[in-house]
């Protein structure tokens, strides 16, 4: 079993052409949302997908039009996106994005995670991983965005996350501990998602571990298609107890092709007592963020 990552992180060293950015060059990228339409407490649905850099794929924008069509949701977070480090291209007519790159594709091109939605974040982090994937050097991404909620005025925590892959549990669980510590400063509800890359039970384990910690639940597919490794899933989301799902909303898409993870929906509600007595969350950081627009 051990053979394996260490074969599979040459193939993947291999496969990359591009340059690692280095953790003090966390940056985020910007797109404003269009229109700037408020994230509802009553019915928030989220699409999850890593879309294996297929952002520029006339497949890939046909299966994901047809999703966002069908289940509009509000909220897009997408791993593994390659943009132009220039100009920003529009995601749909609706959503503007932050982009957090971990990858220099070319000088023309990023590789990162993305967070879209119908209303700009009230503030944005990005958070490069201490550690790297082996022969590359390339560490991964997590990106935080906090975006308000009405009509209850809470602030949402949205965690976006491209797990580490070809490293030990150690080095696996130190990305973990890290996205932890800085979810568990938020007082307020929190969506945690993305490809974990969970593809053995330790893993699993060190990730269900640090959920519970944060105090958050796992959303749960009856029609559970979602792309295994050894059995395992590699993608997930979880949520804060004052967010309920919706019932019949959690589904897992196992008819599209254009790339080698499934894409997911789930529609959330928002439960929490006390509206007005809540705080309304806190700043990701007190230090101001390295941000380009």
């Amino acid at each position: 079993m051990r053979f394996f990552p260490i074969l599979a992180s040459l193939l993947l060293a291999l496969s990359l052409s591009g340059c690692p950015m280095p953790p003090e060059h966390a940056i985020t990228l910007d797109l404003p949302a269009p229109t700037a339409q408020a994230l509802p407490d009553d019915d928030l649905r989220l699409l999850n997908w890593n879309i294996y850099k297929q952002l520029d794929n006339p497949q890939w924008q046909h299966e994901f039009g047809g999703l966002m069509n069908e289940y509009r949701p509000q909220l897009v977070t997408l791993q593994e996106t390659n943009l132009p480090s220039v100009l920003m291209p529009p995601l749909t007519a609706e959503h503007g994005y932050v982009f957090a790159p971990n990858l220099v594709l070319n000088e023309r091109t990023l590789s990162g995670v993305m967070t879209a939605a119908t209303i700009s974040p009230m503030d944005q982090l990005s958070l490069l991983s201490d550690v790297t994937e082996p022969i590359s050097n390339t560490p991964k991404v997590a990106l935080l965005t906090e975006y308000q909620l009405e009509p209850s005025g809470k602030v949402l925590l949205v965690a976006n996350i491209h797990a580490i892959n070809f490293v030990s549990n150690r080095d696996f669980s130190t990305q973990v501990k890290a996205l932890e510590r800085r979810l568990s400063k938020h007082r307020g509800p929190i969506i945690l998602s993305g490809d974990f890359n969970t593809w053995s039970s330790s893993r699993l384990a060190l990730l269900g571990q640090a959920t519970v910690r944060l105090g958050l639940q796992p959303v749960s597919f009856s029609n559970d298609e979602r792309t295994r490794f050894f059995g395992s899933p590699l993608d997930h989301i979880f949520h804060s107890v004052d967010l309920a799902v919706i019932p019949g909303s959690a589904q897992v898409f196992d008819n599209t092709d254009s790339s080698d993870h499934r894409p997911m929906v789930v529609g959330f509600r928002y439960q929490g007592a006390g509206y007005a007595d809540a705080e309304n969350g806190s700043k990701l950081e007190t230090n101001s963020l390295q941000t380009v627009e």
